[in-house]
């Protein structure tokens, strides 16, 4: 294991993508932890309250990445550990990470569904 993915388990939208990526990660490198887990205290310590329920976040060694940089890291871990890092230094690609991220965020508000 390698990072761990922290989601809203009572959002049925990021349940759903969490089942995605946990279906994905054939190495299992990715635990998912719900953010309504004790260990996401230490996992996210120093982030406020309204950070941590704001988006999902991946943690990977000392290293939090969130929202659209968290689904580049996600990427990352599921396909090659250099595509985060490039990602970040190609500018159409960091928006197009966020774009996606708040298109799917989006969602989380717009629809409800049973999990």
């Amino acid at each position: 294991m390698d990072a761990y993915l922290l989601y809203d388990a009572d959002c049925g939208v990021c349940t759903f993508a969490k089942r995605i990526v946990t279906a994905l990660d054939w190495r299992r490198r990715i635990e998912a932890v719900p953010l309504q887990d004790p260990r996401t205290d230490f996992l996210l310590a120093g982030m406020d309250e309204d950070a941590r329920w704001a988006t999902f976040h991946v943690v990977r060694g000392a290293r939090t990445s969130s929202g659209g940089e968290g689904l580049l890291e996600v990427g990352g871990l599921l396909l090659n550990d250099r595509f985060p890092a490039m990602a970040v230094e190609i500018p159409s690609l960091r928006r197009a990470g966020d774009r996606v991220y708040a298109f799917l965020a989006g969602l989380r508000g717009a629809i409800e569904c049973e999990v």
